[in-house]
């Protein structure tokens, strides 16, 4: 039949022919193209099924290195490893001579075998066994900060787990921030956690969200691995005063008595909980750490504090700063108002105000001062010197009437509190009674005697 189609005038009306157009003679007919089939699809699909058989013959086929990434992806040895294919996996390291070492993507042959589809832990400790002896690595790391040995955690292969522990790095954590120990109490691998606390792996250490793994075991309701897990150091509280103010001597510290809470210690929990940094307030409370000590700390500083991870302190200095360079002015203060003389408490209240903002003031002096020193704030320029200049002229007169105020105030505080007994100044109090009573009735015995003295010799 011929391809091309033949066409003609339509018939008469006279025509029997029922047909009003053009006549195709013969269909056209078009040809499928074959579907495009990878060279070495077979040789894939051999990996994948297990079939060593066709797997040799694809590799005699083509000509296959054997450390060459199948279809632009893992090799042989990753491919079979990570199916549990150990009959296949032994000739290649053995006999071809394939490199446990090669990476593909930041993935080696070693954590495909830890992280088996088979499920199986025994052929999963068979093949690591394997690689182990030929030399496979075991401190390194995916582009996931997975190792080898959270793999098999993950997996709750025990068998695996003792073979790396001996040689393995404990201090290795992922892009969570999470050891290997976090791995296997996510699965509830109770053999593993055992391992792993057994062999000294620290449990304590927090992963990025501040989560230990005692905290995430209990999260999950994994009882029978908190009995495992070492037991945390008791849980320091902060106390209820130092989050809020309750007395008048929380608000004007320097003029009354001094208490256990640091100076305006009920500010950082406010600044910290800003900054969403409310975690590390128990650090301060620790270390009792006032408002002025808190405005001029550094990275050093706060690591004495305890604040271990650098995010966090990271986090604290830049609240810091924009603490400093919040705008101020004469505004912020409250002032006496001439009609509330008579009302003493309010009086107080105020003078707790300057008195804050004199702490704060003298805090954000040193903090410029010690960043200056050290280079930090880079070299000011005239206009800003000639600004600076101008505004503390401005800050002296505020600071002198607010220092007249509370001296004035700070007048009216008793040397100490009313209600102080000085057991020491009772004793003393005692022995000088005794001495006076002793000679009060030495004097009078010796009164009588001379009396007496004096009477018997006038008669006679």
């Amino acid at each position: 039949m011929s391809n091309q189609c033949a066409y003609r005038p339509p018939a008469d009306s006279d025509s029997d022919s029922s047909y009003d157009g053009f006549y195709f003679s013969d269909p056209i007919k078009r040809t499928r193209p074959a579907p495009y089939v990878d060279p070495e699809q077979k040789l894939y699909e051999a990996a994948i099924e297990g079939d060593g058989k066709t797997l040799l013959e694809e590799m005699r086929k083509l000509n296959w290195n054997v450390d060459q990434a199948v279809r632009g992806g893992p090799t042989l040895l990753m491919i079979t490893c990570r199916e549990g294919h150990y009959d296949i996996v032994e000739p290649l390291v053995e006999k071809r001579r394939a490199n446990v070492n090669r990476q593909v993507d930041s993935v080696t042959p070693l954590m495909m075998a830890c992280d088996c589809n088979r499920r199986d832990p025994y052929l999963a400790e068979k093949l690591v066994r394997l690689l182990l002896r030929h030399g496979a690595v075991i401190n390194v790391s995916d582009k996931y900060g997975m190792t080898p040995l959270m793999f098999a955690c993950q997996n709750g292969y025990a068998g695996v787990v003792r073979l790396l522990i001996k040689d393995v790095s404990f201090d290795a954590v992922d892009n969570q921030g999470c050891t290997p120990i976090f791995h296997a109490i996510e699965r509830n691998h109770v053999e593993v956690v055992k391992l792993l606390v057994e062999a000294g792996v620290n449990a304590t250490i927090a992963n990025n969200k501040g989560y230990t793994p005692t905290q995430v075991a209990e999260c999950h309701g994994y009882y029978d691995l908190l009995e495992i897990l070492p037991r945390p150091p008791s849980t320091y509280l902060v106390p209820s005063s130092y989050l809020s103010y309750n007395t008048l001597r929380d608000h004007i510290p320097r003029i009354f008595l001094k208490s256990d809470c640091p100076e305006y210690f009920q500010e950082l929990n406010y600044i910290l909980r800003s900054i969403e940094a409310g975690k590390t307030l128990e650090n301060f409370a620790i270390a009792k750490t006032s408002l002025a000590e808190f405005l001029v700390m550094d990275d050093q500083l706060l690591r004495e504090v305890g604040i271990e991870f650098p995010i966090y302190r990271n986090k604290i200095m830049k609240g810091i700063l924009d603490f400093h360079l919040h705008h101020w002015s004469q505004k912020s203060i409250a002032r006496i108002k001439t009609d509330g003389l008579d009302n003493f408490y309010e009086i107080l209240m105020i003078a707790a105000n300057h008195l804050q903002q004199l702490v704060i003031i003298q805090a954000s002096l040193k903090f410029v001062l010690k960043n200056q020193k050290a280079g930090k704030l880079g070299q000011p320029s005239d206009t800003q010197l000639a600004t600076l200049q101008s505004n503390l002229q401005g800050y002296r007169g505020v600071l002198s009437d607010m220092s007249k105020t509370v001296k004035y105030l700070g007048s009216f505080s008793p040397a100490q509190n009313p209600l102080f007994i000085d057991y020491n100044e009772i004793l003393a109090e005692r022995k000088r009674k005794k001495v006076r009573n002793y000679f009060k009735y030495t004097t009078l015995i010796l009164g009588i005697s001379v009396f007496i003295c004096l009477k018997c010799k006038w008669f006679s």
